[in-house]
């Protein structure tokens, strides 16, 4: 989630508006664990699929010299390269298939910048406090587009994607009328998608999808698809399952008053997409299909309970018709970007 506020009120409001309730691990036994009836259901087919693992094949490690500290998205570009962007130093980092760092791009004049996506060679990130998208292009920052102003000023949820000659940008807040705005390359806006309230179902990454845009909600188990044929359309995703979907319907039915994390974010590779699935203390990732059905459940080797670890993003690139690689960025219980390959059988 994207706020405007400094530093400091930043990471701790990102902390509590995304790490809300509690984790599997700290919630409170004595709970309901009833659930939602699609819930339910979806955790009655999500059961009968089998776990896959996945294979890692390597981590970069923060460091006094990499000054990795808070890797908040990730993305692979055009050229193979993967992106990370730090929000806690204000710095994008790309690193080649051998780990090596082969871009460090200071972009403290954007601070708090979040990867947006591509325009052809050109790298988009996202800055919610300048609230503009920079365009950097060889290693160096070249021109940036301003974002509509029109949004509250102070408490604001604000994401931002780009590819080709679109750029789109979401704004939410509590008794604030969202929306998605698509603009062309100057920023001009094309066309406005409302996003009805209650915000918080919205609040989540903006990703494509083949050629779809699709705006991801961290507290429940269903996207918004944008296309140009259809608009706005919602996709529940039908498989999905969590320890704390008990604790999701309590604050459905106004018996807590906030909701829990239950993904991340996600990121599409193909016909796929890979749902970040929060645990306490191992990678999940759930891979469904265009209409939203539970396809694979993917977990690291050797899972361990951590209630401390906490992954914060996803990217995903296809290598051939079976094979995907994978990269998740994590900051908790340390700061590092782990690499993986799957594949499917």
């Amino acid at each position: 989630m994207c706020t405007r506020y400094p530093l400091s009120a930043v990471f701790l409001a990102f902390v509590a508006a995304v790490v809300t309730g509690c984790l599997p691990s700290s919630c409170s036994r004595v709970e309901s664990r009833s659930l939602m009836s699609a819930d339910s259901v979806s955790r009655a087919y999500a059961e009968t699929l089998p776990v896959d693992t996945l294979i890692i094949t390597g981590s970069i490690l923060g460091s006094d010299s990499l000054m990795l500290e808070y890797p908040r998205t990730v993305d692979f570009g055009p050229d193979g390269l993967l992106w990370v962007s730090d929000t806690q130093n204000h710095i994008l980092f790309a690193f080649a298939d051998d780990l090596s760092l082969t871009h460090r791009i200071d972009v403290a004049r954007h601070p708090y910048p979040y990867l947006a996506g591509f325009s052809g060679d050109t790298l988009l990130a996202f800055s919610p406090e300048s609230m503009d998208i920079v365009k950097i292009f060889s290693g160096s920052v070249v021109s940036s587009v301003d974002m509509p102003g029109d949004g509250p000023a102070e408490g604001a949820l604000q994401y931002a994607a780009g590819a080709d000659e679109r750029l789109y940008y979401k704004v939410l807040a509590k008794d604030f009328a969202g929306y998605i705005a698509e603009m062309d390359l100057e920023g001009n806006i094309l066309r406005r998608f409302d996003l009805p309230l209650p915000y918080w179902r919205h609040a989540g990454l903006l990703r494509f999808w083949g050629d779809s845009l699709i705006s991801l909600s961290g507290f429940r188990p269903v996207i918004d698809v944008i296309s140009d044929s259809s608009g706005v359309d919602s996709l529940s995703l039908f498989g999905f399952d969590s320890p704390m979907l008990a604790r999701s319907r309590q604050f459905l039915i106004g018996d807590t008053s906030s909701p829990p994390l239950l993904t991340a974010s996600a990121a599409a590779a193909g016909n796929l997409l890979f749902v970040l699935n929060m645990r306490p203390g191992w990678l999940r990732v759930d891979v469904y299909n265009r209409r939203g059905r539970l396809q694979h459940i993917l977990t690291e080797p050797l899972p361990e309970f951590n209630q401390e670890y906490y992954p914060t993003d996803i990217a995903v690139r296809r290598m051939d018709e079976d094979t995907f690689e994978l990269a998740v960025s994590v900051v908790e219980p340390e700061s590092r970007i782990d690499r993986f390959r799957w594949r499917r059988h």
